[in-house]
């Protein structure tokens, strides 16, 4: 089997890259926790995991009972478990999902490595790179306009009635992800306050206006607003 040119390989993954952000931009608008980059590592190391099992393994006669293709399947359904193993639930919040996404693109590159692809594979890993370190700006600047906008919301209340989970399921049910969460417990005039600081993106910003400002009418709570994130 001929192995099409280093260059061409290369332009094979980056193009899947790119495919997959822009189909992760949509996610991101939504204010899902699986966006830009998740989108693209988890493409681009599919296409990594094709071509080591098409192109790889040039040295291996193939034949009925001899295919390399069968390695790329296994590493590539095995790593799942590992994946899945990072993906955290926490409240509202799912982390890990972007790190799990670089463990698959990471075996992939390890296939690539192993099935003899070197050029393809150390391009693999430039564009792995560019892809963790670049879309977060990419992300935070196109932001605004896919929707994503980050958002902190301060809530202040008495404590002892229950308020944490109502808060986290306002914010959530007004279409924002929980992305942090902080609490600062104290004591203020006599009583126990808590803050809770919820860093949030959405792409409904007026609705999660619409929820901050419901949860400042609950008896409880002394306070309620929502600023711009920190860039």
């Amino acid at each position: 089997m001929d192995v099409p040119p280093d260059l061409e390989l290369l332009l094979r993954i980056g193009l899947a890259a790119v495919v997959g952000a822009a189909l992760g931009a949509e996610r991101e608008h939504r204010g899902q926790p699986a966006g830009m980059r998740t989108h693209a590592l988890v493409a681009c190391g599919a296409a990594i995991f094709t071509l080591a099992g098409a192109y790889g393994f040039s040295d291996v006669q193939r034949g009925p009972n001899i295919d390399p293709m069968r390695v790329a399947a296994q590493i590539a359904s095995g790593i799942g478990f590992i994946g899945g193993g990072v993906i955290l639930k926490e409240g509202a919040s799912v982390r890990g999902v972007t790190t799990a996404a670089s463990l698959w693109a990471a075996a992939a590159v390890g296939l690539a490595v192993g099935a003899g692809l070197l050029i393809a594979a150390a391009g693999s890993v430039a564009i792995i790179i560019a892809l963790l370190v670049g879309l977060r700006h990419v992300r935070d600047r196109l932001g605004p306009h896919l929707g994503a906008a980050l958002r902190v919301v301060i809530v202040r209340y008495d404590r002892g009635h229950g308020t944490l989970g109502p808060v986290l399921d306002a914010l959530r049910d007004a279409g924002a992800h929980v992305e942090d969460l902080s609490i600062d417990d104290h004591h203020v005039e006599g009583a126990d306050v808590r803050d809770v600081r919820v860093l949030v993106r959405t792409g409904r910003v007026d609705a999660l206006e619409r929820a901050v400002a419901d949860l400042g009418h609950l008896p409880e709570v002394r306070s309620a607003h929502m600023r711009t994130a920190p860039s």
